[in-house]
This record gives structure tokens, C-alpha cells and sequence, in this order.
């Protein structure tokens, strides 16, 4: 394969901006590496705002510095161009280049978007970490989750990108399994005692990833930008060719993939395998599936390995629940034992739908695919590759494995078409080996060829562009990313506790509790597995169960010895309460006796002001009454002397003399005696002054008289 002569874009190792989540989501709906450019470009200028970006060459040395993008000056120019074209940019009186209005809205609103998805998800796992696991520092988790992520979407971005394009060199930090770059991850934010907790954490954050909405639409974005960064260094052609329609395909599914599709794994897997089918269905894809014939035999040899190893003993719930909690038990071997924990179910039983998986697959419209020749020599020679790429990257496979893969890549390969796309190629092997994907890609670059192997993950961002957008198919995509490596049957730590997993069903009434440790210990899984001599094995076996024993004595001593202590300080403690209870009946005694003293002082002072109430309204009462009889003999006294004085000592002749004397006389009296009376009986005040105002007005009646007599 030739790729066209044509300048492109080049990547150094991905900046540590760009590896902030948030800088995925900027691209992460982009649907060509010219619109990746621009869109990049505009949040270079929005970050960079009020320095001096007034050129191509300018923008160029921020992208090399803030993205790792190296771009020529004059695709950068016609990414500027185009942007002040469609009024996204421009350059005021010739100055620097800068967002209009409604662009730095539209950006700023985005990555707020994108930033509020991220706390809340933060605040979200935050809280179930909490929940979940004690002393744990949840803030170096969040830190520990985002540098794996940033290398994981990296890998995954530049690993599709590979795959359209063998021209893309793969740096060496992206060829590291996800396994790796998560211990990578975990050594470089906690202490050594928290590294398995913090594994475990970050796992259950992906694992959960489809059944919960942003974490999909989290996973999913950044998937897309990565894939999208790394698309810039695509050929022109290559990128082109892959958006145009899809081409038959036929997908043959490595054993692996198949167990997902049968139900005989107890991950996402099985779940990520069973979306393809329905995507392809749904969808219409041109895509047929198949298996290669020595992919049903490899599944066959496992499925009878894994049941003559089930076979062996009576595997009692208990001990089941205790191998499910191990990281090292097989995908078969733990299909089963979690079923026997729900329902007790016998090994014969739980085999037996798989006793013609071919007629299963059949059902499911995967049909096998038989070679029409053998092709030795080429076989022989991938072999040969082969067996040295695993040798320098000391991974050990079974012969039977070798094999197998060998002759299903080899078959993959054989019936491949030249294409501008290897989407397009007319076959591929789906596969969740990171292995042998890493064995192919290696190969292909070598040859200048296309990638004849796809992993989950990068065929289903592929297929991004085909299928119209969903939460389901985002759902689906997300839960790539939680497939764990495969382990296959040679894989020493597999074998090593399936191993010691029969040892214990030896024993009668096992401890679960006992079993969980040791099916669980790192370190003495890694000892068994360099033994290869049974006796030795059973030694270490028995030395690790007595060993256990031991911590569980010296546990079940400190234990009793705290329970001692606590019998102990549970006397003391209830003595004190006893103490503390009598001092406090005697305390509350007292407070009744001043309560009660209280009340009653409250209740003679009450009476005590009733009576003293009483006396004054009753002396009130006597004073007025005397008021009210002095102020009438006064005011009588007064009138009485008004009279007499006026009468005679004082004659007031025009007052005698008036024709209605007698009249006005007594008018006069009765004021001055209600006036002295109201004046000095409050109480009657207002009615005895009111009378005296109408007395008024009678005198003034009285002095003007009638008409005057006719003589």
C-alpha cells in the first residue's frame, strides 16, 4: 500500500493541556480533521486572547506549544481563512485575530458545558467512593482516574487512527496495555497500601460507565475528540475515503469475542457483544460475521479444559462465592460459579447448552468460515514473527494459542482486497487480545499495509459515522472501554489459582472467608505460578493456608483479648452510668425541690399582689365616693351662696331684674355646680361639663327673650 504524497499534519506526544478532559469534549463533534484544525485553532485563540496572534506562524507555535500539533503554515492559513468566512474570527484593522461576540459565547458556553459534566461526575463518584471504601483519599482517586483516562483516550484515539492509517507512527507510551497505564496511574497518586483499593475504584468507574448517563456522554466525548486530535495526521485520501459508504465486510470474531456473544463471561463484554449484533441488524450494516474453524476448536478445547477442571470436585456455594471475588478466576470458571451461587446449579447442567456452540453462534447468524487452502509456508513464516514478538515483550501463550491465531490472522489477511481504507479491506479480526492486535499493527507498519486486526473500542469508533447518533450507541461505546484483557487458558495466574482453587474443594467445609483471601493474594498467586512441580505447589498452598490460619488465630486472639477489654470497660462504663444516673436522680430531686419553691413563692406573691389589687380598687372606690359627696355639697353650697349674694349682699340688678331672672338664676347654679362637681369627680367629668355647655346655651336663649311687648 502507498500512501499520496501529500503534507500533512504531524503530532509530537500529546501536550498535558490536552490531556485536561475538558480539551477532548472541544472536539468531540467534529466530523473531519479540517474542522478538528479549526475548532482547535478557535479555542487557541480564545485561550491566547490579548496576545499577539495576528499571523498563521503565530497560531502554529501556540498549537505546536499548547496541543503538540504541528501544522503547516498554510493549512493553519486556510483553517483562519475559512473561520473569518464563516464569521467566526476576525481581524480588527489589521491587528491580531480574535472571536467575535456570538463565537466566544458559543465557545465559553461549551466549555462550560463540558466543565459542569465533569464536576458532576466528580461529585457523583466522589460520593460513592465515600460510601464504599474508609480512609480512602477520594481526591488523589479523581486525579489517579484522570491521568488513566487521558492516556487511555489518547491510546484509543491514535490506535483508530493506526488502524485507517499504517502510515501513523504509534508512539512506544500508547503501545502499553490499559492494564499498565493503570498501575502507572495508581503508583503515582497513592501510597502502596491504597494501590489495590484504588484499582478496584477506578475499574467500578468504568465498569458502571454504560448504566449511567454522563459518564456515557463523558466517555463518548472524549473518545471522539481523541480519535478527532489524532485524525489531523491522516492523508487527505485516507480520511475522505473512510466517511464515504461502507463496503461488505466480513468480521471474524476471535474466541474472546465469542464467549461474550455466548454468555460464558461475567463482564461487559458479554453485553458489548451482544450490541454489535443489534447494531449491525439494526442498522443494516454490510457486515457478516464468522468464525475461523480453529477459533470453534480453541472454543471447544476451552470449554472441555475448563469443565474437566470443574469436574473434579463439588464446589459448595461458599467456596463459589469465595472464587467470584478473585481477580484471577477465568471468564467460564466464574460464569459458573456465580450461577451455582444463585441457584446451586451442578457443573454437567451448566454446560450442557454448550455442547454445540456451533449451532448456537448459527442462531445468532455467525456461521464458520473454512479456508479453501492452507497456506503452510506464510503460516509458518507469521508464526515464526510471531512467536519472536512475544518472546521480546516476555508474554507467554500456549502452543495451542499460537496456533490458532496464526492461522486465523493469516486467513484474515489472505482473503484482503488493496484499498484505500482498511475499513473497506473486506475482512478483519475482531478481538479483545491486546496482544495479538499489537503483534498485527507491528507487523503492518513494518509491510506499509493496513491493520488486519481491530479491537472492540476502535471498531465501534469506526462505525461512529455510519450510525445515527443514541444514548444507546453512545451506551454501547462507552462499555468498550471496560473489557478487561483477556486472559487465556495459559495465562499463569489463571492457571495458578484455578489450581489451587481444586486444592481447596479438597477440603471439607472450607472457610469462605479463608478461601476469598488466599484465591485473592497477589503475591501468592505470583509464587505459584513459577512452580511447576505439584508437591512443591501443595507446599505452598498448605504453608499459605496455615499461615492464614495463623493470622486468623492471632486475629481471633486480639479479637477475644479486645472483647476482654471491652467486657472490662463495659463493668467500668456501667458503673460510672450507674454513678452518673444516681447524681443525677439526686440533681433532678433537687431541681423539683427549687422548682416546686419557686412556684410556690410565685403563687404568694400572686395573691399577695391579688389582695393588695383588691385594697387599692377598694380604697379608690371610698376616696371617690367621698369625692363625689363633698363635691355635691360644695357645688350646692356654692350655688346656695351664689343665690344670697346676688340676691342681697351683692345685688346684680340687670340679673334681678330680667324678665326671666328666676330662669337664669337657676341656669347659673346648675352650671356652677356641675363645673364644680366635673371638676373634681373625674369619672363624671365629661357628662357634668357637657350638661353645663347645653346651660350655656339655655342662659344665651333666656337673655335674648321673645318679641318685645306691645304697650
Amino acid at each position: 500500500m502507498t500512501q499520496p504524497n501529500v503534507e500533512t499534519i504531524r503530532i509530537s506526544v500529546a501536550s498535558t493541556n490536552f490531556q485536561q478532559m475538558c480539551s477532548f469534549a472541544a472536539i468531540s463533534n467534529i466530523r473531519s480533521p479540517e474542522e478538528s484544525l479549526r475548532e482547535l485553532i478557535v479555542h487557541t485563540i480564545l485561550a491566547f486572547e490579548g496576545d499577539s496572534l495576528c499571523s498563521a506562524n503565530d497560531i502554529a507555535g501556540v498549537l505546536s506549544t499548547m496541543f503538540g500539533i504541528d501544522a503547516p503554515n498554510h493549512q493553519i492559513q486556510e483553517a483562519l481563512d475559512r473561520l473569518i468566512q464563516d464569521g467566526r474570527i476576525h481581524k480588527p484593522l489589521g491587528t491580531n485575530y480574535v472571536l467575535t461576540d456570538e463565537s466566544r459565547m458559543n465557545v465559553q458556553a461549551q466549555i462550560e458545558q463540558a466543565s459542569c459534566l465533569q464536576k458532576r461526575i466528580r461529585g457523583e463518584w466522589m460520593m460513592e467512593i465515600s460510601k464504599k471504601y474508609v480512609d480512602f483519599p477520594s481526591d488523589a482517586a479523581w486525579d489517579a482516574l484522570q491521568a488513566y483516562l487521558a492516556k487511555a483516550f489518547l491510546r484509543h484515539g491514535i490506535q483508530a487512527v493506526a488502524f485507517l492509517d499504517s502510515s501513523v507512527e504509534l508512539p512506544e507510551e500508547y503501545s502499553k496495555s490499559l492494564s499498565l497505564m493503570l498501575k502507572d496511574a495508581v503508583k503515582s497518586h497513592f501510597d502502596s497500601k491504597h494501590w489495590p483499593t484504588a484499582k478496584a475504584a477506578i475499574v467500578e468507574f468504568l465498569s458502571a460507565a454504560g448504566n449511567k448517563p454522563d459518564r456515557t456522554q463523558y466517555i463518548a466525548e472524549c473518545a471522539d475528540g481523541a480519535f478527532n486530535y489524532f485524525s489531523l495526521m491522516v492523508s487527505p485520501d485516507v480520511a475522505n475515503n473512510y466517511r464515504e459508504n461502507l463496503s461488505p465486510l466480513v468480521i471474524f470474531c476471535d474466541t474472546n469475542f465469542l464467549f461474550g456473544i455466548l454468555d460464558i463471561h461475567v463482564n461487559s463484554q458479554v453485553e458489548v457483544s451482544h450490541n454489535l449484533l443489534k447494531v449491525i441488524s439494526d442498522n443494516k450494516l454490510p457486515f457478516y460475521l464468522k468464525y475461523h474453524e480453529r477459533t470453534l476448536e480453541e472454543a471447544i478445547d476451552t470449554i472441555n479444559y475448563y469443565a474437566g477442571e470443574l469436574k473434579k470436585n463439588h464446589w459448595p456455594q461458599s467456596l463459589s462465592r469465595a472464587a467470584m471475588k478473585s481477580p484471577y478466576i477465568s471468564g467460564i470458571a466464574l460464569k459458573y460459579h456465580q450461577k451455582n451461587v444463585e441457584t446451586g446449579i451442578d457443573v454437567d447442567s451448566f454446560l450442557r447448552p454448550y455442547q454445540h456452540i456451533d449451532l448456537l453462534l448459527k442462531g445468532k447468524g455467525i456461521d464458520e468460515y473454512k479456508p479453501l487452502e492452507d497456506r503452510l509456508i506464510e503460516r509458518g513464516t507469521l508464526q515464526e514473527n510471531y512467536i519472536k514478538f512475544l518472546e521480546s515483550i516476555y508474554k507467554k501463550k500456549p502452543d495451542g494459542s499460537i496456533i490458532h491465531d496464526v492461522a486465523v490472522l493469516d486467513c484474515v489477511r489472505s482473503i484482503r482486497k488493496s484499498t484505500k481504507s482498511t475499513i473497506n479491506a473486506g475482512a478483519l479480526l475482531l478481538t479483545c487480545d491486546y496482544t495479538l492486535y499489537r503483534f498485527d499493527s507491528n507487523e503492518s507498519r513494518r509491510s506499509k499495509s493496513y491493520g488486519s486486526v481491530v479491537l472492540p473500542n476502535v471498531l465501534w469508533q469506526i462505525l461512529r459515522p455510519f450510525i445515527p447518533a443514541s444514548q444507546d450507541f453512545d451506551k454501547s461505546f462507552a462499555e468498550t472501554f471496560a473489557i478487561p484483557e483477556f486472559r487465556t487458558i495459559g495465562s499463569g495466574a489463571v492457571k495458578a489459582c484455578s489450581k489451587m482453587l481444586n486444592l481447596l474443594a479438597c477440603y471439607k467445609d472450607f472457610p469462605e472467608e479463608t478461601a476469598a483471601k488466599l484465591l485473592s493474594n497477589d503475591l501468592l498467586i505470583d509464587r505459584l505460578r513459577a512452580v511447576d512441580n505439584d508437591e512443591q505447589f501443595q507446599e505452598l498452598v498448605d504453608s499459605a493456608i496455615s499461615a492464614e490460619n495463623q493470622t486468623l488465630i492471632e486475629e481471633r486472639a486480639a479479637l477475644a483479648k479486645q472483647i476482654d477489654l471491652l467486657t472490662t470497660d463495659k463493668g467500668r462504663v456501667e458503673k460510672d452510668l450507674e454513678q452518673q444516673k444516681q447524681e443525677t436522680s439526686i440533681e433532678i430531686a433537687k431541681a423539683y425541690e427549687l422548682l416546686n419553691a419557686k412556684k410556690k413563692e410565685a403563687e404568694e406573691l400572686t395573691i399577695a399582689k391579688d389582695n393588695a389589687q383588691e385594697k387599692a380598687r377598694t380604697a379608690e372606690l371610698k376616696a371617690l365616693r367621698i369625692r363625689q359627696f363633698s363635691s355635691i355639697i360644695i357645688a350646692l353650697l356654692t350655688s346656695l351662696i351664689f343665690l344670697v349674694v346676688i340676691n342681697s349682699a351683692w345685688r346684680w340688678d340687670w340679673l334681678l331684674r330680667h324678665p326671666n331672672s328666676y330662669g337664669l338664676q337657676g341656669c347659673l347654679s346648675f352650671m356652677v355646680s356641675f363645673g364644680i362637681v366635673g371638676l373634681v369627680v373625674k369619672p363624671w367629668r365629661k357628662s357634668l361639663w357637657g350638661v353645663g355647655a347645653f346651660g350655656i346655651l339655655f342662659v344665651i336663649l333666656q337673655i335674648l327673650g321673645g318679641p318685645a311687648k306691645t304697650p
